[in-house]
């Protein structure tokens, strides 16, 4: 990391990855698949760990952290699925925390940490819910691309992605997602934005939180409660 100022105290990409995986160890969490990236002349980085933690049959829960060395980012943990048929990655607003790089950002990030990987046995309960209600909602193609209008106005696809979007779902990719439900509807976004995670995946993880407000909107007009509460990815 670079040195520190009076204000700012930088943290090794390292010491952030370790850190994650070494609470999530201690929680009885094992990573079965790490893919990590670097940008911006590797001030930026960000990482997923895929953990053997099935939600339900062919989804996995998954976890995001993120770090920066240029004073552009705090550093961040949130918390989503993976869905193992396709490779669709998905993250959500329940679990998300971030913490300035301070004099005590370090210690303040293996707290939030350790507070929030606490909250991940709930947050796996209520993914199993999320998507089994998903599953069994039924939409009309009508719905489906009010929704995907949605989502462009809101920019979580942009106008190059939309159309992408569209033929997803009207030709879908797996027998799995032939339904016609929000849950199919969701691989088809998830699926098409595999390639914003390729190129961006700081924004990749922020775009699917945003996702899945929409879809949970749509699906009830109440919001979804909060396991822990912080600032956004």
């Amino acid at each position: 990391a670079p040195p520190s100022t009076d204000t700012w105290f930088p943290i090794r990409h390292s010491q952030v990855l370790h850190t994650a995986i070494e609470t999530l160890g201690e929680a009885g969490f094992q990573v079965h698949r790490t893919a990590l990236a670097l940008s911006r002349n590797d001030a930026r980085f960000f990482g997923v760990l895929d953990l053997v933690a099935p939600i339900m049959p062919g989804v996995n829960l998954a976890v995001g952290i993120r770090n920066s060395a240029d004073k552009s980012l705090p550093v961040a943990f949130c918390a989503g699925t993976r869905v193992m048929v396709c490779d669709n990655l998905a993250f959500r607003s329940e679990i998300v925390v971030a913490r300035k790089h301070t004099k005590y950002g370090q210690m303040r990030y293996q707290e939030a940490i350790a507070k929030a990987v606490g909250t991940l046995p709930q947050f796996r309960e209520k993914e199993h819910e999320r998507v089994t209600r998903f599953q069994e909602a039924a939409i009309t193609d009508e719905r489906a691309e009010a929704l995907m209008l949605r989502s462009f106005e809101k920019e979580i696809v942009s106008y190059r992605l939309l159309p992408q979007v569209i033929e997803a779902w009207r030709t879908p990719s797996h027998e799995e997602f032939a339904p016609r439900t929000l849950w199919s509807l969701e691989q088809c976004f998830t699926g098409i934005l595999a390639s914003v995670q390729k190129s961006n995946p700081q924004r990749f993880a922020s775009l699917t939180i945003r996702l899945q407000d929409l879809l949970l909107q749509a699906e009830s007009p109440r919001p979804a409660q909060n396991l822990d509460v912080a600032s956004p990815v």
